[in-house]
């Protein structure tokens, strides 16, 4: 796109040099609109010279500060077709179209440019997060190597690149083949990827705590309230939960009977809320947002203002429902905006979080000879450490047919999230299957490179493709009705399941787990003991193997289970949503007992 130098008359002849010095003068003063007119009046007498390309950069730069995107992006085409290899341009350019959402075009623009190394490395960076965000793993995958190869000491980058190799079943993670040494991966795994890798909560501690580090969370020393010392003017004790999932999600599913139930004639419920994520069932969030007394919007607060504004509202109890987990702000935490905080449910390991003061968890799913991988003390529940309603309604309309299943066999189940398989699982599997001639292994079709990971590693066990089903993710009603199409689900471990175990359970679906020594580890095992069914409690991965091929080859004990869970949900504590509140409140009042004293 060539401009017209039709109106060079009308500008007075000046510089590039000197419209850009005087242009960010006026930048720095806040004048952005009259440096983006010196620009334009000057852009407009002098398209195309040699020195211009410069100020068609600046103009575009300052044209994306306002949000005009669109004609920033016009602005960096010119730059481009000056320069086919201004980077700069480029970089620009692609952030121009992907805020308008343009992400095709935006990654097109930054895979055409060819960089110094420098720029090369956050082009890269660029193409990774979008394509990310994108759902596009191996793409994501393909952009980090070649930004670590450029620069292979970028921790954020190692561990991001890990992930993905996890996601995509890409065995081993850790691997020298990625030119950086194992020591340095190992270092480098993320807090949530470390549950799926360490069953030892040493390890997932340490994870933390690089993280953390990595993230300079705690740089300010600010602490707002005194430790232990709730307000005694308060009739009731105010309790904030702080959560990134004020939403349909697996931490609001369980923590809604929670907010319902606990008792109001003790406690003031707040919701410190930092809910950024897209939220396509909305009744979910409004129910909550119904029942709490109160509800505090934080998210366009910094750290320090929102950790303030909790304090401003006298919490006594804060209650972290995020952890480490997507959304999260430890930095909240981190300066005690209240006098007791504990972390539950969101993420299920020491988060490793200045002045948390406890981990909520019950006896059987904490590990005491591992009490130094955590930070916090633990605050064991009387009771279970979840507990739901039966509105497990299963439908009848779909058939193993439909959902790509044989009517004939037996059909084991898998469907959890990919990044939760190991090899080690992954091996057992495969000789359950081998166990069990006609059976098939029914898992989540994340994305095709993730598929065909998972078909070769069971090629390699000797196990043919054809015997691995793979399903598209689908609606929650949908998915519990498709579970109840399977004989028995197969637990993953270390990382195990939670809100999936809880589907299972609503399906009458027996679940086979073995618990490691994390919480993460332990979850199943402690909801399938709540239901009466220790049977499906086995202590190694030989067990687990020879439980599932004995369970495989006896329909008649998978019919029982199933009958059995069933006819436990009319007593298991686990479906008593009441009990489990009245726990929870009872636990909240020894807390803050515990740290008076």
């Amino acid at each position: 796109m060539k401009v017209s130098m039709s109106n060079q008359t009308q500008a007075t002849q000046v510089d590039a040099a000197s419209v850009m010095h005087a242009s960010r003068e006026l930048e720095s003063k806040g004048q952005l609109d009259a440096a983006i007119q010196l620009y334009r009046q000057w852009l407009t007498a002098y398209p195309n010279q040699t020195e211009s390309i410069m100020c068609w950069y600046e103009y575009g730069r300052l044209l994306q500060i306002t949000g005009a995107y669109a004609k920033a992006e016009s602005a960096f085409k010119v730059c481009l077709e000056q320069n086919p290899r201004f980077t700069e341009g480029a970089l620009a350019l692609g952030k121009s179209l992907e805020a308008q959402n343009r992400f095709d075009e935006a990654i097109s623009a930054w895979e055409k440019a060819i960089p110094p190394e420098a720029l090369q490395i956050q082009l890269y960076n660029n193409l990774a997060r979008l394509h990310d965000q994108r759902h596009n793993v191996e793409g994501a995958e393909q952009a980090l190597v070649k930004s670590l190869r450029l620069d292979p000491t970028q921790d954020a980058v190692i561990t991001t690149l890990l992930q993905q190799r996890q996601k995509l079943c890409r065995w081993p993670v850790l691997s020298q083949e990625l030119g950086i040494s194992e020591t340095v991966q190992k270092q480098n795994v993320g807090p949530l990827m470390s549950l799926a890798l360490f069953d030892d909560p040493k390890e997932n501690l340490n994870s933390v705590k690089h993280f953390l580090a990595s993230k300079n969370y705690f740089t300010a020393s600010t602490t707002l309230a005194q430790a232990g010392k709730v307000y005694p003017s308060h009739d009731k004790l105010r309790v904030g939960f702080l959560s990134a999932d004020f939403r349909l999600h697996a931490t609001s599913i369980f923590f809604s009977p929670l907010l319902e139930h606990l008792d109001r004639n003790l406690f003031e419920v707040y919701l410190l809320d930092i809910t950024v994520a897209d939220d396509p069932f909305p009744f979910a969030r409004q129910r909550m947002m119904e029942v709490a007394e109160h509800h505090i919007p934080l998210q366009a607060l910094d750290d320090e203002a929102a950790a303030k504004t909790i304090h401003a509202h006298e919490i006594d109890v804060l209650v972290d429902l995020a952890g480490l987990t997507s959304g999260a702000r430890p930095g909240i935490v981190g300066m005690r905006p209240a006098p007791v905080q504990m972390s539950y449910i969101g993420f299920l390991a020491s988060c490793g979080i200045p002045n948390m003061d406890y981990i909520v968890t019950t006896a059987d799913m904490f590990v005491d000879a591992y009490a130094d991988g955590f930070t916090e003390k633990p605050l064991k529940l009387a009771g279970t450490y979840v507990a739901f309603t039966n509105d497990g309604h299963i439908s009848t309309g779909s058939t193993r047919t439909q959902c790509g299943l044989p009517e004939d066999a037996v059909v084991y189940c898998a469907l959890l999230n990919t990044y939760k398989i190991t090899p080690d699982m992954f091996d057992c599997w495969m000789r359950i299957l081998q166990g069990v001639p006609n059976s098939v292994l029914w898992l989540v079709e994340e994305n095709p490179t993730t598929r065909r990971n998972l078909e070769q590693h069971a090629q390699r066990h000797g196990v043919t493709s054809e015997r691995l089903r793979f399903s598209q993710r689908v609606h929650p009603a949908e998915y519990r009705t498709r579970l109840a199409m399977a004989d028995l689900f197969l637990d993953s471990s270390p990382y195990g399941n939670g809100a999936t175990t809880r589907d299972v359970l609503l399906a009458n679906l027996p679940i086979l787990t073995k618990p490691g020594n994390t919480m993460m580890s332990r979850l199943t095992a402690h909801m399938v003991r709540a239901m009466g069914l220790d049977a499906l409690i086995v202590p190694d991965l030989e067990s687990y193997v020879d439980k599932a091929i004995a369970l495989g080859r006896d329909p008649q004990a998978l019919s029982a289970l199933k009958h059995s869970i069933a006819a436990a949900k009319e007593t298991s504590p686990l479906f008593q949503t009441r009990l489990f509140a009245e726990h929870f409140g009872q636990a909240i009042v020894q807390a803050t007992r515990e740290m008076a004293a």
